[in-house]
């Protein structure tokens, strides 16, 4: 179902608990995550007949595979027997599924193949046995599933997102992954959210990384539907290290923004870093960061790690310090930044519409 959000606040009400309490944590789960297309992969990993990724979106474990025909299908990563999980693997191919618990097999269509000793199942209809499905749909070369099968469709629910990325001057369609990096640290995923959609710590945190790069007086957040595009303007000096010059270009923007729930996206001059945000407990987050060029860039002028590297190690430091203040019987959001916190107040608003 489409939301219709009105301009947001400007006083967070997200209760401290939110960032440490089991329960809510668990809520996330039932309301939120099992029913949000979120990231996956690249349509080039999937690229042959059986090549599947598999994922955990919130506690739901999920695969997409590429079947013969050319077509994605996504379902849920557990045998309808007993409910082990039946891929293992982060990505691989095959040709069947067989359960690793009792060898239940089963078609890449979800359909139930064959069963072990089937004389031991007298009753056992297999037509009526299959995996259940999820959606997956793509967009920009971007794979996404939705765990639950109903509900409004990939393009809906990014709701004018795609439009504001298309003043880039490249087509994400084209990129290729040239370098990952994984974080986990001790915080709430949402502490990592909303540091993101925020550029009021900006002149504080990134002094040396980001502030030499951007004009961050003229950074817009413009929430479009549960979604926070932020226009992030190049300075007009540029900056001295060569690290960050490669990154600048001058009289343009960086279009970055945020996908509801987890999924963040920074362009430059000749690629793009996209971000995936994976709660693994209370106060326990993963990030990956996925850096992708262009192969014609690539060859020209590789991405170098240490372009983000400076800027994940600022951003953990401040969060850390959030989920150490967050338990205090003291803790209060006062007041948020009329324009350069805006985002923190739409995200608390989209979230507080699935809890």
């Amino acid at each position: 179902m489409t939301r219709s959000l009105a301009k947001p606040a400007q006083r967070s009400e997200l209760p401290g608990r939110y960032y440490t309490d089991p329960e809510i944590y668990a809520r996330e789960f039932k309301t939120l995550w099992r029913h949000t297309w979120q990231w996956v992969g690249r349509v080039e990993e999937l690229t042959n007949p059986g090549d599947y990724l598999t994922a955990i979106l919130g506690e739901e474990p999920i695969f997409v595979i590429r079947e013969a025909d050319g077509n994605l299908r996504a379902m849920h990563n557990v045998c309808p027997h007993r409910g082990a999980r039946l891929l293992t693997e982060a990505q691989g191919n095959c040709k069947k599924l067989q359960c690793p618990y009792h060898a239940w097999i089963f078609e890449t269509d979800g359909s139930l193949r064959a069963v072990l000793h089937p004389q031991w199942f007298p009753d056992l209809d297999k037509s009526k046995i299959r995996l259940s499905p999820a959606r997956v749909d793509t967009w920009g070369g971007f794979v996404f599933i939705n765990p639950d099968p109903e509900g409004e469709s990939l393009l809906e629910y990014l709701a004018g997102y795609p439009e504001y990325l298309s003043g880039w001057n490249h087509r994400f369609e084209d990129l290729r992954e040239v370098n990952r990096t994984v974080y986990e640290d001790n915080v709430n995923w949402k502490f990592l959210v909303e540091n993101y959609v925020e550029d009021y710590h900006f002149s504080v945190a990134h002094a040396k990384s980001l502030v030499p790069m951007f004009d961050v007086q003229n950074i817009r957040t413009v929430p479009t539907g549960r979604h926070i595009p932020i226009h992030v303007p190049y300075s007009e000096i540029p900056p001295t290290e060569p690290a960050q010059l490669r990154n600048w270009e001058k009289g343009t923007i960086s279009y970055q923004g945020f996908i509801f729930p987890n999924m963040m996206i920074n362009t430059g001059p000749d690629g793009a870093s996209i971000w995936r945000v994976i709660p693994l407990g209370p106060e326990r987050t993963r990030l990956e960061t996925i850096n992708y060029q262009t192969p014609a860039h690539y060859a020209k002028m590789p991405y170098i790690h240490e372009s983000w590297g400076q800027v994940m190690e600022e951003d953990f430091a401040v969060v850390r310090l959030l989920q150490k203040g967050v338990n205090s019987r003291a803790y209060q959001v006062s007041q948020l930044a009329v324009e350069h916190e805006l985002g923190v107040a739409h995200f608390h608003k989209v979230l507080g519409e699935y809890l």
